[in-house]
């Protein structure tokens, strides 16, 4: 292998022994191992030093306001309250609340219509037209113009998106879900070819200019354009983000890179929440969230590349300097073995290693799809994955639409449902190194199922018992949702890690694309949602026991890895 004399210089000029462990440079000498053992030099530096500690505190960052990006259209085409105009009783710009109403607008349960209105009498004058006795209370029409409530600004009320046209709502949804997974291939292609800091910086770029573009939107076509793109475009930045804090620890340390990544996640769902109480115009909402994209595109030059994707790629040197930088940063002292590792790594790799690399590289110069349909293992493990990821995220992103639909503020309604999820982050964090991810997984699953089941049941219970059992149902979701993203990175090699996880999310996040839907069902068959997030989730908590257990088990690199997942009685290398 040829490296460049200067890499080479680097490498050799630094200081060893200021890092040594003094006790194990006098046992050294016939016990050294020339191997390049990533997993043993990532516990050299330490399993979450300052180092670690930085990366993952800046992707936190990026988390707090990426999860808006994918969530923001439930306020931004939220729905508004509406009514019929009555020419005859008022102007174009008259005031939502009438007395009028009382005699001109039929009532559906406890409400006034949004859509209907009386008929006027015929053969009237048009002088004292607003009166009760004028309107044919028997009878009612469709409005031809419609009044908003105008204490909030949506894109409903901006572009007349009332009555006939309140299907466009929905469909804002569900462009936005079919953005998130359009791209992903392409950009699980560009992780696992060019690097995942280089699909970071490349989402963070697109993030910032369509959704600043989005929110000079002149009209609903243009608007729903770029409701797919952005997502479409920006898809990349959380699975990047996190493989790049998951592939810097050890095992037993994974658990918390993801939780503090979630939970990151849900203070920026918290965050816009608040946000939405005070700012009540769509367009500066957007521009508020997505102007910080523009930060993160600095990121290159305060985040180095994933150091599995370096020693994937061969790149030894490099994969060397971070280690390198991190156990300086971390103030570790590297063992005499460890610094061999690092000073062969700058001339020929050992044999061990070589055989480690073309093992990889293999895995690489083949077609993604040909490595793919050759593994029968990998092949059902995309299946059960994919089939559980569409359960989680239909009743996830489900029952967040519905939690501005049930009683009370929907702000504050919103704001609970969100809550509920460090609680569930807590959980994950704690149990998948008690008792595993594949358990939790399951028992997340099936209760998120029978929650959503037992809310069919309480329809006149009181608001309070209704929001508990609409809670539960979600810290169900939460954790599953927690605990996806971990589970199906530890499973797949790191030569087809990001397209694998990426095939997953593509096929599961159709769970994602048709949650919006289920709102209109519910329309025509009280409860349909909760029916079908409950036959959903179920089957998927049952799957999942047939797929193997990752907890303790080190990454695997290469295919073969992955395959034995779930062979390996005891792991190498554990923190």
């Amino acid at each position: 292998m040829e490296l460049n004399s200067c890499a080479r210089e680097n490498i050799s000029a630094i200081n060893f022994s200021s890092l040594c462990d003094t006790e194990v440079r006098k046992r050294a000498g016939e016990n050294q191992c020339k191997k390049f053992d990533l997993d043993y030099l990532i516990q050299q530096i330490g399993p979450f030093g300052k180092f670690q500690r930085r990366i993952v505190f800046l992707i936190c960052i990026t988390n707090f306001f990426l999860v808006d990006y994918t969530t923001m259209f439930i306020f931004t085409a939220g729905e508004v309250n509406y009514r019929c105009r009555i020419p005859e009783c008022e102007a174009e710009n008259a005031a939502f609340s009438a007395d009028f109403l009382n005699f001109t607008t039929p009532a559906v349960e406890g409400n006034f219509a949004k859509c209907k209105r009386f008929p006027k009498l015929s053969n009237i004058s048009l002088e004292d037209q607003c009166q009760g006795e004028f309107f044919d209370k028997n009878h009612t029409e469709e409005c031809s113009e419609l009044i908003y409530q105008n204490d909030e600004k949506t894109i409903q009320n901006e572009w007349n998106l009332g009555c006939s046209e309140d299907w466009k709502l929905s469909l804002v949804g569900t462009v936005n879900g079919i953005g998130q997974v359009v791209c992903l291939p392409l950009v699980g292609y560009i992780s696992d070819r060019y690097g995942r800091r280089t699909a970071f910086i490349l989402s963070a770029f697109f993030a910032a200019f369509l959704g600043l573009l989005r929110s000079f939107s002149t009209n609903f076509t243009m608007f729903v354009i770029l409701e797919f793109l952005d997502p479409a475009l920006n898809s990349g930045m959380f699975n990047a983000g996190f493989l790049l804090g998951m592939e810097l620890v050890g095992p037993s340390r994974r658990a918390l890179v993801a939780f503090c990544l979630l939970v990151a996640c849900t203070m920026g769902s918290v965050g816009l929440g608040v946000l939405v109480m005070f700012v009540k115009h769509w367009r500066l909402l957007i521009r508020i969230v997505y102007v910080p994209s523009f930060i993160f595109m600095t990121y290159y030059w305060f985040i180095p590349e994933s150091i599995r994707w370096l020693y994937k790629k061969n790149r030894l040197v490099e994969a060397s300097n971070v280690i390198i930088s991190a156990a300086k940063t971390n103030s570790s002292q590297l063992t005499l073995k460890a610094q061999t590792m690092l000073k062969e790594a700058s001339k020929n790799p050992s044999e061990n290693d070589l055989n480690k690399i073309e093992s990889v590289n293999k895995d690489t110069k083949e077609s993604r799809l040909g490595l793919i349909l050759k593994s029968k293992t990998l092949l059902i493990r995309i299946v059960n994955c994919s089939f559980y990821w569409a359960a989680m995220s239909f009743a996830y992103t489900g029952l967040n639409m519905n939690s501005v639909m049930i009683a009370g503020d929907k702000h504050v309604n919103f704001i609970l449902n969100i809550l509920i999820e460090i609680p569930a982050n807590l959980i994950c964090c704690w149990l998948m190194e008690k008792i595993g991810r594949r358990t939790i997984l399951s028992l997340s699953q099936i209760s998120c199922g029978l929650a959503c089941i037992a809310s069919i049941f309480l329809k006149e219970a009181p608001v309070s018992a209704q929001t508990t059992v609409f809670l539960i149902g979600k810290l169900g979701a939460s954790v599953s949702y927690s605990i996806v993203s971990v589970y199906t990175s530890e499973i797949f090699p790191t030569t087809l890690r990001h397209t694998l996880v990426s095939i997953c999310s593509i096929l599961g996040r159709t769970g994602s694309t048709l949650a919006p839907f289920t709102l209109f069902l519910g329309k025509y068959m009280e409860s349909m949602e909760m029916i079908l997030f409950a036959s959903m989730t179920i089957p998927a908590g049952i799957f999942i026991l047939f797929a193997p257990e990752t907890l303790n088990q080190p990454l695997p690199d290469t295919i073969q890895e992955a395959e034995d997942i779930g062979k390996i009685k005891k792991c190498r290398h554990l923190l």
